[in-house]
């Protein structure tokens, strides 16, 4: 990974510089390494000034940890105050310049640092000698950018830092660091990560310690910056109206901790649904709930609302301590159903059950109590360092007759929509009626909470976060005060599929605008993710971030395991730009896996990028398994049992449609799968040749990629035993009973083969389990799939058994999978 910090573009310089000292009078440059360690001893101390503040010391205690663990030895760290007591041939190594270490004040000029004109984030790493002692100077204009240059300078001993851990070699008893002029600063100022705790079960399984290690990895890739967003049925936040508080418990679920949907077809969040690896729920999660250890025991919602916050403050805390940033994100379309009921509703009733109820944004009661909710925000975190309103992803029909008036008044202004969002042609609505009366609606609730802000906290922050909006950015420019700083997520795999418009972020002036990436895309939450090329060369998310302004990125994260690579290019790109997917992963591959083995992993790596690009998100027509809800492989049996008499063959409309597509369907797995068979073809090459410190993410990396394999392959059994299925019951008129009912074994045989197959796949996948991040794939692989496809089977058999003049009542327990739901209507 080393080579790109020297080689550096030209147009990059005011970004990512790396200078080579001259000579310098009474200052001698070597061009020889300093001895860090010999024989498992140790040759060098840390020096820190006495008066440093926490943020220095913690870099010198992490500098301490990692040459130690990369040595054997045990290293001190000594104040400058007392450097003649040093042994002479002893190397030092400053922790912070002069403002810390007052003995670097004579030689400040001479060593060149210019800590003053870095950036922030910006740092220096320079060897040379000090009086009679080699010497390394690490430092940046405070402590956090100090902390930047010492993991940078661990990482050139050998240490790579992924978001979910470290991966160091073995430790050398001999040690040293070789002669280094760096100086590198941040092309942007945000870089980081949004955290969404809600929904799905990934991040929703984090305790605070988990918590804890994702925000100190995130130091060591060098980022500031987390977004922490959630919907509206979850905990985080107590509010009320009216004197009622809101509740919880119909839109998400208890076991879950009130944190992850109730319906949609994924059980009840227990280890009850758990048949393979619930172990490992247990040992992570010490309880038998889906659910962070903070919440297993929690029996209602102010429980719940007691734990959430606890855990939340302890979460922002810790990401001041490393320098990092935390701005937290509320949707503005949605209320808990309770308090809804007070406001005029719109869309989905009593709920949607992703979201939560959408009201009317001009309604003065949903008014009142977005107020209530905003000053509940602040009192329950002060120390956020701000607060984004979220325009929502959906766009239920807001331009009701009582507030008809009032939108066809204002599309004047926003006209400009109307052609602006033509390049999202996906999960945007075709209307552009409802596309501009969506964002006249929410800028106006926008505009009234900002005003509600200067009443309840002057001082508090707050921002603008879109959701597939990025095409309303200029026109919001237009509308707001250039301290709202706005951020949006988008993906040409979900909105823009012929790329990011990235101008859609320009000329803004001194506005801050960020962007939210996807880490994972959350149509495939099983298989890892690559999607680096999806950055880099089609949405042009760094290059043509730079020219138009961006302020930096918080890439979205669902699951931090198994998304690694994707994570971290987005880290290095935000201090080099213009880095390009070939060049990350011939770094990575070598400094991971070993020269011996990187053109191997190089090649695997290229294949399941490959791999990535093809399934797309909205380009195969399916899914491996969405975020949202059921497989369809499971929902169409899951209609099917609702349809009138379905024991003469199935007549729903869906059920025609899911037939129709099945075959390209299962094509498209067919492609995938010989992409992930050639991916692992590449990695077995490799892994005779790997070097030891790579070697366990090498099995881990072929563990998924077999489990993933052979998981796709249990749902194309499961298509062609639809096929079969549908297959024998229109041709039933042509041929004789016995003939019938053939047919309609074998596609039991075929429903029965890819239950076993979604059995041994899960069994795969949970033979390594090392990140609370996997359990929710876990999870979802026992329920979703080897629940779901039991299940299915079960029905189809009781279908079969009819035409065979068997038992054919056997009750199937789809009740374990679907929670039933209400009666749903849609607001008028």
């Amino acid at each position: 990974m080393r080579p790109y910090w020297i080689n550096v573009r030209q147009s990059l310089v005011i970004s990512f510089v790396v200078l080579t000292a001259l000579a310098r009078p009474g200052l001698s440059r070597s061009s020889r390494s300093l001895a860090v360690a010999k024989g498992g001893e140790a040759r060098a101390s840390i020096v820190l000034g006495e008066g440093a503040n926490a943020a220095y010391r913690y870099a010198a205690s992490q500098l301490q940890t990692y040459l130690h663990d990369l040595s054997g030895a045990e290293f001190s760290i000594v104040p400058d105050s007392q450097l003649s007591a040093q042994a002479r041939s002893d190397t030092l190594i400053f922790v912070g310049g002069p403002s810390v270490n007052p003995a670097l004040a004579p030689v400040a000029e001479k060593l060149g640092l210019k800590l003053g004109t870095l950036k922030a984030g910006g740092f220096v790493i320079r060897t040379a000698r000090f009086k009679s002692h080699p010497a390394v100077v690490i430092a940046g204009p405070d402590g956090f950018s100090t902390m930047y240059g010492v993991y940078d300078l661990v990482e050139r001993l050998g240490a790579t830092f992924l978001l979910t851990g470290d991966i160091l070699p073995k430790p050398r008893a001999s040690l040293s660091i070789p002669s280094l002029d760096v100086r590198m600063e941040p092309a942007f100022p945000r870089r980081g990560f949004l955290l969404q705790d809600g929904g799905y079960d990934n991040l929703t399984t984090f305790s605070y310690e988990d918590y804890a290690k994702l925000l100190d990895q995130m130091a060591k890739i060098k980022c500031n910056y987390v977004q922490f967003w959630w919907f509206a049925f979850e905990p985080w936040l107590k509010y009320s109206y009216n004197g009622e508080t809101k509740w919880m418990g119909d839109v998400s679920t208890k076991a879950s901790g009130y944190l992850t949907w109730a319906r949609g077809g994924f059980g009840t969040r227990t280890t009850a649904d758990v048949s393979i690896g619930k172990h490992w729920f247990t040992q992570f999660l010490k309880g038998t709930r889906v659910a962070p250890p903070e919440m297993q025991d929690v029996q209602t919602p102010d429980q719940a609302f007691a734990a959430a916050e606890s855990l939340l403050r302890r979460i922002i805390h810790h990401a001041h301590e490393r320098g990092i940033k935390v701005w937290l994100a509320i949707e503005m379309d949605a209320l808990p159903p309770n308090l809804a009921r007070y406001c005029q509703r719109v869309g989905d009733l009593p709920f949607n059950y992703i979201f939560g109820t959408f009201e009317q944004p001009l309604d003065p009661v949903n008014r009142q109590i977005q107020t209530n909710r905003l000053r509940a925000l602040f009192t329950s975190y002060p120390h956020a360092n701000g607060y984004f309103l979220v325009f929502p992803e959906m766009y239920p029909e807001i331009n009701t007759p009582k507030y008809r008036t009032y939108y066809e008044r204002m599309r004047p202004k926003f006209l400009q929509l109307r052609s602006l969002h033509w390049p999202w042609i996906f999960d945007t609505p075709r209307s552009s009626d409802l596309v501009v009366d969506s964002n006249i609606g929410y800028m106006n609730l926008f505009k009234y909470l900002l005003k509600q802000r200067d009443e309840i906290d002057p001082k508090a922050k707050i921002g603008l976060m879109g959701i597939g909006r990025g095409y309303a950015l200029p026109v919001f420019d237009k509308m707001l005060p250039k301290d709202i700083p706005f951020t949006d997520m988008e993906s040409s795999g979900v909105w823009t599929p012929t790329g990011v418009p990235m101008r859609d972020f320009g000329n803004m002036g001194t506005r801050e605008r960020t962007i939210e990436p996807r880490v994972d895309d959350d149509f495939d939450m099983v298989g890892m993710q690559f999607n680096v090329t999806q950055y880099s060369e089609k949405d042009k998310i760094f290059s043509e971030g730079i020219k138009y302004g961006l302020s930096g990125f918080a890439g979205q994260v669902n699951r931090v395991r198994g998304t690694e690579t994707n994570s971290l290019f987005l880290a290095e790109a935000g201090w080099k730009p213009n880095l390009t997917p070939e060049e990350f992963y011939r770094n990575y591959s070598r400094r991971l896996f070993g020269a011996a083995a990187a053109s191997d992993m190089y090649k695997a790596f290229m294949t399941l990028e490959k791999n990535q690009l093809f399934l797309g998100y909205y380009n195969r027509g399916f899914s491996t398994m969405n975020c949202c809800g059921a497989l369809p492989e499971v929902g169409e049996a899951y209609a099917y049992a609702q349809q009138p008499d379905p024991y003469d063959g199935p007549t729903l409309a869906g059920w025609k449609q899911f037939i129709i597509d099945s075959p390209d369907a299962i094509d498209g797995y067919e492609v995938s799968m010989r992409l992930l068979n050639q991916a692992l073809q590449q990695m077995q090459a490799a892994l005779p040749k790997v070097a030891p410190r790579g070697q366990y993410e090498l099995r881990y990396m072929i563990n998924r990629t077999e489990s993933y394999r052979d998981y796709m392959q249990s749902l194309v059994t499961v298509r062609k035993a639809y096929l079969l299925f549908d297959q024998a019951f229109g041709e039933k008129p042509k041929v004789s009973h016995q003939e019938f009912v053939s047919e309609l074994e074998k596609s039991m045989s075929e429903f029965q083969a890819g239950e076993e197959q979604a059995k041994a796949a899960t069994r795969e996948y949970a033979e390594i389990i090392d990140n609370p991040s996997d359990l929710g794939v876990l999870y979802h692989l026992n329920t979703r799939a080897v629940l779901g496809l039991t299940l299915v089977r079960q029905w189809m058999q009781n279908i079969v058994n009819f035409q065979e003049g068997k038992p054919y009542l056997e009750h199937v327990a789809w009740e374990r999978l679907f929670t039933p739901y209400p009666h749903f209507a849609t607001a008028h």
